[in-house]
């Protein structure tokens, strides 16, 4: 047997929409697939093994050498298909040439592992062009019979039903609605016992999907309003419950589990940061929230996990939490794939457990002027800063080429604080070199030393 090789394939953009009982319209779908552009090039991260990558056209040559000399690896080939829609499988699928180029980088190998962003019709195509190569195929994720469990788990009504089956899962009161006159009712009704409700489609994408409504504003108005603007609300049944606000000091709090043929293999505790519905950057490892609070998310994120590998599930799943005031958690929501965390938390695993340190990753917002450059723009920056001994990681700059540049970086601390600040420190050189401030300053937080 020769050695098994990676075909890594971030299938953002299918994933994000592939149910077809939500109409999101041209326009939607582009935003939706240019995101799912710059979430993908996370994608270098995720496997640490001989691999070949199979990225949408448009990745940055030097950013791509520059991630691979910080992880001390070689830089692996890279598959673009052409056209460039942003669905990078589909995509592939219909690339003779892509296609023919894989299968030669593929050569002398027997064995091969498709690792991806999580379960979509176009996997279980692309795992049956790779058999029918002669090739044996590992999928990370949920095999094709099971594939209706990843449907399941990524609705929000699946939250529903763990709370009904497995013992300490909870979710906030509300309704289940399935037309307008039913949804106006569920809306009115639940105001009289709360002050804020939050309708939530069973599907989203990065915060679209669910508006939050107040007893002393124009609910039922803010309503109709948030439904014309977000397509997911306009698709039944939807969820009416009783907004239960985060208590300070935790973040958004959520765990990462794997899940294999064994059972669950690894559950890793996170906080993200979140600006109203929309999330700016999480923490990632065990210090991420404080120790008992990571205990209690593991208990209750190893539960859901069991259940999910007793329905089929396997690959990687995100289970989202409030805590709310009372010190319960309700559980919001699952992601049934990979999640944003994953760069960081597979920097962890290539370090091993004397670096469980913490991660802030966030993506930086560089001002209105754009396009920018990397290799003009950011990298000057970046390599002042690796000079100095910052250990900064950039995870993704195809968003630089956005109206409104954005940037993602990654960096390891020695507490949740002193990660972020060493994000904030780098982000405020950064956007004083392309705002014209001049020569960035020396970062004071380089303080965690390298580890080889």
């Amino acid at each position: 047997m020769t050695e098994p090789i990676d075909v890594v394939v971030p299938n953002v953009a299918e994933f994000n929409t592939r149910n077809p009982t939500v109409r999101l319209g041209p326009a939607v779908t582009d935003v939706v697939t240019r995101v799912a552009g710059h979430l993908g090039d996370y994608a270098v991260y995720w496997s640490s093994g001989r691999r070949v990558l199979v990225l949408p056209q448009g990745h940055d040559p030097h950013w791509y050498a520059d991630v691979h000399r910080l992880l001390d690896e070689p830089t692996p080939p890279v598959v673009s298909p052409v056209p460039a829609s942003g669905m990078v499988a589909r995509d592939l699928l219909r690339d003779g040439a892509a296609l023919a180029r894989l299968r030669a980088l593929l050569t002398g190998h027997d064995e091969v592992r498709l690792v991806t962003w999580g379960a979509t019709p176009e996997v279980f195509l692309l795992a049956a062009a790779l058999r029918g190569w002669g090739l044996t195929v590992r999928l990370d994720g949920v095999p094709e019979r099971d594939y209706w469990v990843s449907r399941h788990l990524d609705s929000k009504l699946s939250c529903l039903d763990l709370a009904r089956d497995v013992p300490g899962v909870r979710v906030p009161s509300g309704l289940l609605v399935v037309d307008d006159v039913e949804l106006r009712g569920a809306v009115e009704h639940l105001l009289t016992l709360h002050d804020q409700v939050i309708v939530r489609s069973p599907y989203g994408v990065g915060g679209d999907g669910s508006v939050v409504l107040r007893r002393d504003a124009p609910g039922v108005g803010a309503l109709w309003t948030a439904v014309e603007r977000d397509p997911f609300l306009r698709t039944f049944p939807l969820l009416v419950q009783r907004f239960v606000p985060h208590r300070p000091g935790i973040g958004c709090p959520a765990v990462d589990l794997r899940i294999d043929d064994e059972g669950v293999r690894e559950i890793v505790p996170t906080a993200m940061a979140v600006d109203v519905a929309r999330v700016q950057g999480v923490h990632v490892g065990p210090g991420s929230v404080p120790r008992a609070e990571a205990d209690r998310m593991t208990r209750i994120g190893r539960s859901i996990g069991v259940a999910a590998h007793a329905r089929g599930f396997r690959g990687w799943m995100c289970v989202d939490f409030v805590l709310a005031d009372d010190g319960a958690y309700h559980v919001t929501e699952i992601n049934a794939r990979r999640s944003g965390a994953m760069p960081a938390i597979a920097l962890l695993d290539r370090w091993g457990p004397a670096e469980r340190v913490v991660f802030s990753h966030d993506a930086v917002t560089l001002g209105t002027r754009g396009p920018l450059s990397y290799l003009d723009d950011v990298r000057p920056v970046l390599a002042r800063l690796w000079a100095d001994g910052v250990r900064i990681y950039p995870t993704s700059v195809r968003g630089l080429g956005f109206r409104q540049p954005v940037l993602s970086l990654l960096a390891p601390g020695a507490d949740a604080a002193h990660a972020q600040q060493v994000v904030a420190d780098a982000a405020r050189d950064l956007a004083a070199a392309v705002g014209g401030g001049g020569r960035p300053r020396r970062s004071k937080t380089a303080a965690v030393p390298p580890t080889g």
